[in-house]
């Protein structure tokens, strides 16, 4: 399992995979939890934020079906929390270089088992923690349901409420910030029992460096945990200089 970074500059490599990852946050936002306010004909959870400013986590498994994701939104750009939440925030919406929003965290579901649904919890949180080291982010905000916040606390995140809960229309939930603690990264990978990376972030798209860096993505993502950090170690050819660093 891997989990690649899909933003702006590399989107066009992953067209299917975004589908894909729209269409399996359906399956779990609404058929699943039952939020009814984003039912759609096409089965497909988008929404207004579903646009440039968004980078998006996407685990992809070994076949290369999508089983996990989130999205992340600088905090000074448009967001779901300071556009439309803004009230489950007792005072301003947190704004800094370093604050991103995390929305739509979405795991397997219920079709999938216990231990499977940990697996890709734990994987998808080591990525979440790889990209912040990567982009420099001290804090993530976003929305959580309340019923959530024992469990983020056993995956090691320690969580602020911004304001009081709120009630919507499929339960209660709080604004908060998480910030990013020094280890947090290496304790859940020691708990996971993963060494190096499970991160892989394609290059800016051209199309001959588009077709190059998705066969080399093929073959990173086929490699066992223990030979990746190997492979990223290595020389790349100019056109893939970034690929897996």
């Amino acid at each position: 399992m891997r989990v690649h970074v899909v933003h702006a500059n590399n989107r066009a490599l992953y067209l299917d995979e975004i589908e894909a990852m729209h269409r399996h946050r359906y399956e779990v936002f609404v058929n699943e939890r039952g939020w009814r306010a984003l039912e759609s004909p096409d089965h497909l959870d988008i929404d207004e934020f579903d646009a440039g400013d968004a980078t998006y986590l996407i685990a992809l498994s070994d076949a290369g079906a999508v089983v996990g994701s989130g999205r992340f939104i600088p905090s000074w750009r448009p967001n779901m929390l300071a556009t439309l939440f803004p009230e489950y925030c007792r005072d301003a919406v947190p704004v800094a270089p370093d604050i991103w929003e995390w929305t739509r965290h979405a795991t397997p579901g219920r079709a999938h088992g216990k231990d499977f649904n940990l697996r890709v919890q734990l994987v998808l949180n080591i990525a979440v923690l790889e990209f912040a080291r990567l982009r420099g982010i001290g804090a993530f905000i976003g929305i959580l349901e309340t019923n959530l916040l024992p469990y983020t606390s056993e995956l090691g995140w320690r969580s602020l409420p911004l304001g009081e809960p709120h009630h919507y229309g499929e339960g209660v939930a709080v604004a908060i910030k998480s910030a990013v603690r020094a280890g947090h990264l290496e304790r859940l990978r020691a708990f996971a029992g993963v060494e190096g990376s499970v991160s892989i972030e394609a290059p800016g798209f051209d199309p001959v460096r588009g077709r190059i860096a998705r066969r080399w993505l093929e073959v990173a993502a086929s490699l066992p945990d223990a030979d990746l950090a190997r492979f990223a170690s290595q020389d790349f050819p100019p056109l893939l200089s970034g690929a897996f660093r």
